[in-house]
């Protein structure tokens, strides 16, 4: 089996062209790939390839400036790329037949199956991808904090000789993280995390063809929020505690199954592409240590709220007192 290392840069519509797109095409695109870059891996880590092409977009055809600035790619490089369906096809090939993909966090993969939908081609073959991010924090210092690519680099004292931010210089920095890991281990450790997962699925995809929620609210009081049902047995769970609102849209609610036992519900909220929201929404198991640490968080921020709730507040001048 081969490993490849991706790496993708993307074009930005400013928000006005980019929601008269998403409407246009009725799918959500917040981007469109400009650049793919890849390393590929044997079996012993050993790099025995690589690809990188720059792609003309179809509907964000002028460049932003930030992503310009960011990458080094001009309008001139980025008019003279080729169709993301050529690139793609040949990108496949490029990967073969059995390969996994190593990414440095999550974003990358679902930016390209977005890219790949708008042309109406297939994207399971991008399934099998692995966050080499979550294997780096569990082999490392055992966190959860979004490290980011330089940090891991530092972490292994690997020299940054190359520009960032171009798509296949960060997938050969990607793979030079990997060869400093157990990636065999970190896969069989991500698989079995996976597999945890009592349930997992999107409520209120609307580029999916589902009703979005208009407002957040309106989600978190749906039937599948509060009052969910047991995975396994399928009778009603009993909330444990309040829900815990974490940064990024993320929201935990710990329940309790009398016959399956106490899990958590976590949703990750996303914006349609109609403005309205969506969601992941996943329940796992709960151990001690998690139920340990949500209490934890809960009480920090119930803290936080009772210290703001003390300030007095500022008193508003009477407007008689000012009419003398």
């Amino acid at each position: 089996m081969y490993y490849i290392t991706l790496d993708l840069e993307w074009n930005q519509a400013y928000a006005q062209k980019a929601l008269a797109v998403q409407r246009r095409l009725c799918a959500r695109l917040r981007g469109e790939v400009i650049q793919i870059g890849a390393v590929k891996l044997d079996k012993h880590l050993r790099v025995c390839g690589s690809y990188s092409v720059i792609v003309r977009p179809k509907h964000f055809k002028k460049i932003h400036k930030h992503v310009s600035e960011l990458t080094g790619i001009s309008q001139e490089m980025m008019d003279a790329g080729v169709p993301l369906p050529t690139a793609a096809e040949n990108f496949k090939r490029f990967c073969g037949e059995d390969f996994a993909f190593l990414t440095w966090g999550p974003d990358d993969i679902p930016m390209l199956k977005d890219n790949l939908h708008i042309h109406d081609m297939p994207s399971e073959w991008l399934d099998r991808t692995y966050d080499l991010q979550v294997i780096f924090n569990k082999q490392t210092d055992g966190g959860t904090k979004q490290r980011s690519l330089e940090y891991a680099m530092e972490y292994f004292e690997i020299p940054q000789n190359l520009p960032a931010h171009d798509a296949l210089n960060d997938a050969y920095f990607t793979a030079l993280v990997a060869q400093k890991l157990d990636v065999k281990e970190g896969i069989r450790a991500y698989d079995v995390s996976q597999g945890q997962y009592l349930e997992s699925s999107m409520i209120g995809d609307a580029d999916a063809g589902d009703d979005g929620y208009v407002t957040v609210s309106e989600m978190l009081e749906d039937a599948a929020v509060c009052r969910p049902l047991c995975p396994i047995c399928k009778k009603p769970l009993i909330s444990k505690g309040k829900p815990l609102h974490s940064k990024g849209q993320r929201y935990t609610y710990y329940y309790e199954c009398k016959k399956d036992g106490e899990m958590f519900l976590t949703l990750k909220l996303h914006r349609n592409f109609n403005d309205t929201w969506r969601a992941k929404r996943q329940i796992t198991h709960a151990t001690e240590e998690q139920i340990a640490e949500y209490k934890q968080k809960l009480d920090a921020g119930t803290i936080r709220r009772r210290a703001r709730s003390r300030r007095s507040p500022r008193r508003r001048k009477n407007p008689a007192q000012n009419a003398e």
